[in-house]
């Protein structure tokens, strides 16, 4: 009897683990195709999040919002994505000539600081940025965006089917669960899901733009070469958790070593930027998301490291939204919750019933 016991165990993690290596094989093959899929329900979430903000506008109705809500969210999002798509059309020139320059001038930088001090600094510094290099961070980034806008079209596409199609979601959820217990249950799910989706991208947007425009503001007070490229790339860089804000402080800092005489401008720039990023990640955000985004910082990483690895730097924008998708569905049911737990900040489950 234990024997069976033992092997019935481990048919199950056979089958768990061969599962999951076919699913993490699909998602790595089929990223091409399932990446503007992706990116198209997340701009679905953003259109619907930014209605509802819509709606609660004082002074508008109930019925006029309902009507006006969608379309002028649309409206919005695809007005702004067009602005990000012109500025980095008509500033890539520019920055490809500024960041061709990087990689140079940071094996000036090091030269001078062997130079300025006893300790030679050229061959660890060389190796650390032949594998960390500038110029490679930032053109991964604005190729991820590019990538993005070059199917433009397409996403745009599922987005616009998703609107047309929500309206028919209750009616098709009716119909694929009959049973009113069972109906609940999965509208549940699905309402937890999109709550929590809609919040983060929502205010993860909102604190995206602040970080990017402070960091502007700051760089051009220091008349910092690149202002806007500086404040483009925190704006971006603040969607991939922690990692995001270090490399967002870290590329103008190294600039600013770069282009500044004086070591005092440089550290004061770099405080600056390190109070934005702190008051905002530690204070501000906390405070808007509160208890909404409750998932382990290791999971966030190891997450991180996972899309990375299976669908480049839209991966990493990627990786938060779905671990909490993750999260909220492992924890609708007996058989699943513990991995939800593990996977929450401090065992509490967004989503739970």
């Amino acid at each position: 009897m234990e024997n069976i016991i033992k092997e019935s165990n481990f048919a199950k993690a056979f089958y768990f683990f061969g599962f999951m290596f076919l699913v993490i094989y699909a998602l790595n093959s089929l990223s091409s195709i399932l990446t503007p899929i992706a990116i198209a329900i997340l701009i679905w979430f953003l259109i619907n999040a930014l209605a509802t903000q819509i709606k609660r506008v004082p002074f508008l109705s109930e019925k006029i919002g309902n009507i006006i809500a969608i379309p002028l969210s649309l409206i919005i999002i695809i007005y702004s994505m067009v602005e990000i798509g012109s500025f980095i059309a008509s500033s890539m020139m520019e920055l490809s000539s500024t960041i061709s320059q990087l990689d140079g001038k940071v094996n000036l930088l090091i030269t001078k600081l062997s130079s300025m001090t006893s300790f030679d600094f050229t061959t660890p510094l060389q190796k650390f940025f032949q594998e960390f290099s500038l110029s490679s961070v930032i053109n991964k980034i604005i190729a991820a965006f590019s990538s993005i806008f070059s199917n433009i079209i397409q996403i745009f596409l599922y987005v616009l089917f998703l609107l047309i199609d929500q309206q028919f979601f209750n009616s098709k959820l009716n119909a694929l669960f009959p049973k009113k217990e069972t109906r609940e249950k999965a509208n549940h799910i699905l309402n937890s899901i999109s709550k929590g989706v809609k919040t983060y991208i929502f205010i993860t947007t909102v604190i995206s733009l602040i970080t990017g425009f402070l960091t502007y503001l700051i760089c051009e007070m220091f008349s910092l070469q690149g202002a806007v490229l500086w404040g483009f790339i925190a704006f971006v860089l603040n969607f991939i958790p922690t990692i995001g804000s270090i490399i967002a402080v870290l590329i103008p800092v190294i600039f600013a070593l770069i282009q500044f005489p004086e070591l005092s401008d440089v550290l004061l720039l770099s405080l600056c930027l390190i109070i934005i990023q702190f008051v905002i990640g530690n204070i501000l955000y906390p405070r808007l998301m509160g208890n909404k985004l409750n998932i382990s910082q290791f999971v966030v990483i190891l997450s991180l490291v996972i899309w990375g690895a299976m669908w480049g730097t839209v991966g990493m924008f990627l990786s938060v939204p779905l671990m909490m998708i993750l999260m909220i569905t492992l924890a609708q049911f007996h058989s699943t919750k513990n991995l939800a737990i593990l996977i929450s900040g401090d065992g509490k489950i967004l989503g739970e019933k």
